[in-house]
């Protein structure tokens, strides 16, 4: 269906003439208000076909209409298949379009993992999850661009180019689900897959204004780290509203809850329980972030004061070097990868092809061995009992998603040098991987914005099982219009 504006031209001439209006617009993507959902989350996009206000395929139509607006400009899809596929028409978000993380094999779909080291191959199965996201009432139409084996915080490959961010192109989506984010952050749909295993949920949603829930181990099925010495890795969705968080994790607990997890339960609003929060602005070395991060933490810690919540300022409570120790297990990850590729992704693995920075990851996995022997060991017990003891005093920890703001993109690209990527890391990406050693659920909130127009993620941990807490207090939060709003 064409804008109003438009419906005396042809659509050829459409599509130029708001083209011509997004590059005027310059460097911020946005075409939410294309098409018949305006700023429908997919809550209401479900609700909307259930009542019969359109379609299935309309809603698709719309949806492959805003593609070939905002894609050629965030650069964030990389396969594609626009036809309305079989769903659950019960389920919550029945007839919605979803893209999948191009981590997970999906049939009918390639899987290059953001690597050239892989072919487009179609995949003939799905991973064990698909199912459980299906399950929701989704169905896929695409996969979204990630970071090669979606190591780095950023999302730009040789491969597939440079996804870029709609609230400004030159600077980076955050990764490695850096093409979901732009893909809801643009407003192409509402919410989409992610994985999460350093905080690849979290980290494009603190990038692109987005709700990013990285839920507690075990919550979906299949992981594919289940296997490893510490299972990291965790399926999610990134968002436009708290609504569509809640729903997404109501409806797969409802496919297979998790036997000895607390359940999530349907979360619908703020509870009347005043939390107490230990809020804190500096890395495990006790650096300081970035001012305009500590500005945007220290301001949420007051809005929840003002709210009625008991907010203490604290240290990093987690103990200096657990940021290297991860970067440690992540580099022997990569060297298990680069040498036995073949026998995790078949004969068709070239390890000659994959890019600069995971060649040379795994060759420093020695040295930064070195640094942190006995990685693993502490990460699973020391780490974790420490990090679970936090909530005896505490129900909330409030932190920075990310330690500065949003960088542009090259900051983290392949091509770096290895070592100067490895010390930019340590203090970009200090607080996320927290949850992912421990197993535990944070969410991303958008809370600020930094001078330049770009978002300021806060973020919000519990402890393992208590995603309804962080749900809550984000609806609390969404309710009282603190969150950035990109529609």
């Amino acid at each position: 269906m064409l804008h109003n504006e438009y419906l005396n031209i042809s659509k050829k001439v459409y599509f130029e003439l708001l083209k011509n209006k997004l590059k005027q617009m310059n460097t911020k993507i946005s075409v939410t208000d294309i098409g018949i959902l305006k700023g429908m989350d997919a809550t209401a996009i479900a609700q909307g076909i259930k009542d019969k206000q359109f379609t299935a395929q309309e809603v698709l139509d719309c949806v492959k209409e805003r593609v070939a607006l905002a894609e050629p400009s965030i650069n964030a899809i990389v396969a594609e298949k626009y036809e309305v596929g079989r769903y659950n028409e019960h389920a919550v978000f029945a007839g919605v379009p979803m893209f999948i993380k191009d981590l997970v094999n999906v049939a009918g779909f390639p899987c290059r993992m953001g690597t050239r080291g892989l072919s487009d191959k179609i995949k003939k199965k799905d991973d064990l999850v698909m199912p459980q996201i299906l399950s929701t009432g989704c169905y896929v139409v695409g996969k979204s661009a990630t970071s090669e084996f979606g190591w780095l915080p950023t999302t730009e490959t040789l491969v597939n180019g440079n996804t870029c961010n709609p609230h400004h192109i030159e600077y980076s989506t955050g990764g490695s689900s850096g093409g979901a984010g732009a893909i809801v952050a643009a407003g192409i749909v509402p919410i989409a897959h992610t994985m999460d295993g350093g905080g690849s949920t979290r980290i494009p949603a603190s990038c692109c204004g987005l709700v990013g829930l990285k839920p507690s181990r075990g919550r979906h099925i299949g992981s594919s780290t289940k296997n490893l010495p510490i299972d990291i890795n965790t399926n999610g969705i990134v968002s436009q509203t708290v609504r569509d968080t809640a729903n997404y994790y109501h409806a797969i607990e409802k496919f297979q809850a998790h036997p000895t997890l607390p359940p999530i339960g349907l979360v619908t609003g703020p509870s009347q329980k005043r939390l107490k929060i230990g809020m804190y602005t500096t890395t495990t070395e006790g650096l300081s972030c970035h001012p305009e991060t500590v500005k945007a933490i220290t301001g949420t810690g007051k809005i929840c004061a003002d709210l009625g919540h008991e907010v203490e300022y604290i240290e990093n409570p987690h103990y200096p070097g657990s940021g290297l120790e991860f970067l440690a297990y992540y580099s022997s990850l990569a060297w298990v990868l680069k040498h036995l590729g073949k026998v995790a992704f078949g004969m068709e693995f070239q390890k000659n092809k994959i890019e600069k920075f995971s060649s040379d990851l795994a060759t420093y996995r020695r040295r930064l061995g070195k640094l942190s022997p006995n990685a693993i060991k502490r990460l699973k017990t020391i780490f974790v009992k420490e990090y679970n003891a936090l909530f005896d005093k505490y129900d909330v920890l409030l932190s920075p998603t990310l330690s500065m703001p949003v960088p542009k993109l090259g900051y983290l690209g392949t091509n770096n040098h290895v070592m100067s990527t490895i010390m930019r890391l340590n203090s970009y990406v200090n607080f996320t991987p927290v949850q992912n050693a421990t197993g535990a659920p944070a969410i991303s909130l958008p809370m600020a914005k930094c001078n330049n127009g770009l978002p300021i993620g806060s973020m919000f941990a519990s402890s393992i099982g208590d995603e309804s807490t962080l749900l809550e207090l984000a609806f609390e939060l969404e309710a009282a219009g603190y969150l950035l709003d990109n529609k």
